[in-house]
């Protein structure tokens, strides 16, 4: 009892102080928690636009049409195969531009079923590569493989069109005249093809509404390189090693297709920048407001620490001419700062989390990422749980020295 009393002795006068500073800190914790959280949730919106946009990707195409065109039989003359295609783009040049190429070929062809045809889409891709960026969710069957052979995954509609399931076959009219076979190995339920090309004439289609290409048959390159009689891509993807590397791609790009005025290069990084500019800046003043109310609630936390054991040096040095130990007379102090710093911490943070809603719309002039959801992460606890340990070493630290 004689040592609690002797160690705590003063405190009552200075409790005040103590309490102060636990409520500054308790306000400042709420503050920057929800500003980080802010943060956070911006930042994943941010990162969920970038996986959508994907302004990592450039695409080259060519504005002539691409088609194979197969008249039906019309009595004893046999059916005609009109190619209407003219390459236009240098899978050479798409290589030294840099970065991952992913080369298709994408063409409207007629198949022919006795007297009737029916229009569909082929699109030759490497399945390996254009599984990175295209959604291909194989509901029977499974997806094409870079080995593959005469084979073909179709969609839904595009089978249910063609009156074939998985195991059956339907002929392709190749562009030497010759018919070719392909096995359905995989029956899709949903596709998303990255940067399909534009829907021109009736065709079945997974989103009826949609001026793009929704559906189709997928074969591999090689297998199309056959139908088609050549070996150049109709368009082409280019994933860039960074977003930041996209420029120099797209200028390397049209320097080496300067000459084909028929090749068109599209890009989404400066449109991408664009939109989240204002963005990002939203997220600056947030940081910037979190790092002022840390540094000038901490600062005043510390002056109140310090004017806490001010006081109390004097008695220090009374106990340690009593016998106690150095860590006996600093003990209590180190517990009571610490105190003060983690229920002030803890208060502001559930504060912040229980104040925070669940989502809201960021303002922004020209982005729209959708609902923003603020996330409270190891990063923002670190953050407050810093800044209160800052403050209670720096109003200790002259004291204890």
């Amino acid at each position: 009892m004689i040592w609690a009393r002797l160690v705590f002795g003063g405190f009552g006068r200075r409790g005040l102080e103590a309490v102060v500073a636990l409520v500054v800190l308790a306000i400042a914790a709420a503050l920057v928690t929800a500003a980080l959280m802010v943060v956070e949730g911006a930042r994943h919106a941010m990162t969920r636009a970038e996986r959508e946009d994907r302004p990592d990707i450039v695409q080259v195409k060519s504005r002539f049409n691409r088609a194979v065109f197969e008249t039906p039989r019309s009595g004893n003359l046999p059916p005609l195969t009109l190619p209407v295609y003219e390459p236009l783009i240098d899978l050479e040049k798409l290589n030294t531009a840099g970065g991952t190429v992913l080369p298709r070929q994408s063409l409207l062809r007629n198949v022919v079923s006795g007297e009737s045809f029916l229009n569909l889409y082929i699109f030759g891709i490497e399945p390996d590569k254009e599984s990175r960026v295209s959604i291909f969710t194989v509901g029977r069957g499974r997806f094409l493989r870079s080995d593959d052979g005469p084979v073909a995954v179709l969609d839904r509609e595009s089978a249910q069109a063609l009156g074939v399931d998985l195991g059956g076959t339907f002929p392709v009219r190749k562009a030497d005249g010759q018919d070719l076979r392909l096995t359905v190995i995989g029956i899709l339920d949903r596709l998303e093809l990255r940067d399909p090309p534009p829907r021109t004439i009736d065709a079945p289609a997974v989103k009826p509404d949609s001026t793009y290409v929704s559906s189709g048959a997928f074969v591999t390159l090689h297998t199309s390189e056959e139908i088609f009689g050549r070996s150049s891509p109709t368009d082409a993807l280019i994933i860039a090693p960074a977003v930041r590397d996209v420029p120099t791609i797209v200028n390397g790009l049209r320097e080496a297709f300067r000459l084909e005025p028929g090749a068109f290069i599209t890009e989404r990084y400066g449109q991408f920048r664009r939109k989240v500019r204002d963005f990002a800046q939203t997220l600056a003043f947030f940081a910037i407001i979190a790092a002022a109310t840390a540094a000038l609630a901490g600062s005043f936390a510390a002056n109140l620490m310090r004017d806490v054991y001010a006081n109390r040096r004097r008695q220090y040095a009374m106990l340690l001419a009593l016998g106690f130990s150095p860590m006996q007379t600093t003990i209590v102090g180190i517990a009571v700062g610490m105190a003060a710093a983690c229920v002030g911490t803890l208060i502001g943070a559930l504060v912040a989390v229980a104040c925070t809603p669940g989502h809201f719309a960021m303002p922004s002039l020209m982005a729209d990422l959708g609902m923003i959801r603020p996330s409270f992460t190891a990063l923002a606890a670190a953050v407050v749980i810093g800044m209160a340990l800052v403050a209670v070493t720096l109003g200790v630290a002259p004291t204890l020295w």
